[in-house]
């Protein structure tokens, strides 16, 4: 395959990535198999691909920023140094760590996640304005940063569990909120990867460019979908990915 079809595709991966995983928070399932089909190794292309999304995350930032500040059940401070602390945390695991540390339970816990989603409507009822406690809220968010730092599938699914069951928030909001607690938590491993020289920066900056533009436009593309469309695009979104975990790609 020429240079040019390849980095083609990587620009329309990060395009895409970017888009599905502002909507349902699985950016990952996209880019990280385009790396991989590429030719870039998978240690490698999981700290690429980590890199390559923070630019979707700023571009989706930058759209949706006015909605984010309407958002206001806990401090944002302490959810954005959580999601800092725990992405190096992660980061650091990833590099130190056996590659197959996490690998037996992640597919389970992204399962038990979009089962949560599924039942969130139920499990609501006649309990909209339940919230946990900022310490329990804080606590959680902390273990899903530092997953999100150490390889990141599902993380927007996980994240988007918590925030439909244990705040008020609806579907269109916790799909605001997730998306910069995600992309600080990825900035942070993205730091550690870097230092340690694992990023295919042909790679990173290829879907990095589609990431951006993709992350732009996935905001505006979200207020034409009705909140039912997005919930069940989560749930089946989750499914594929406990498949192609459980599968081992």
């Amino acid at each position: 395959m020429s240079p040019v079809i390849t980095y083609a595709l990587l620009f329309l991966a990060g395009v895409v990535a970017a888009i599905v995983g502002y909507l349902v928070g699985m950016a990952s399932l996209v880019s990280y198999p385009a790396m991989l089909a590429l030719g870039v190794p998978p240690v490698v292309a999981n700290a690429s691909n980590t890199v390559s999304l923070i630019p979707g995350g700023i571009g989706s930032l930058i759209t949706s920023w006015d909605r984010l500040k309407q958002i206001r059940y806990y401090p944002l401070l302490p959810q954005a140094l959580i999601a800092v602390v725990g992405g190096l945390v992660g980061g650091a695991l990833l590099l130190v760590a056996p590659p197959g540390v996490f690998e037996a339970i992640v597919p389970w816990l992204v399962l038990l996640a979009t089962a949560l989603v599924a039942l969130s409507p139920r499990l609501r009822r006649g309990a909209t304005n339940y919230r946990l406690p900022a310490p329990a809220f804080l606590a959680l968010m902390a273990a899903i940063m530092v997953y999100s730092g150490y390889f990141g599938a599902g993380a927007g699914v996980l994240f988007f569990a918590l925030c439909t069951l244990g705040t008020p928030m609806n579907t269109h909001a916790a799909v605001v909120m997730k998306t910069p607690m995600t992309t600080l938590s990825n900035f942070a491993a993205a730091v550690l990867f870097i230092v340690q020289g694992q990023v295919d920066w042909g790679a990173a900056i290829t879907v990095g460019l589609g990431s951006f533009a993709g992350g732009y436009v996935a905001p505006l593309i979200q207020r034409l979908i009705p909140e039912r469309v997005i919930h069940a695009a989560v749930v089946v979104g989750g499914l594929v990915l406990t498949v192609w975990l459980l599968l081992g790609f």
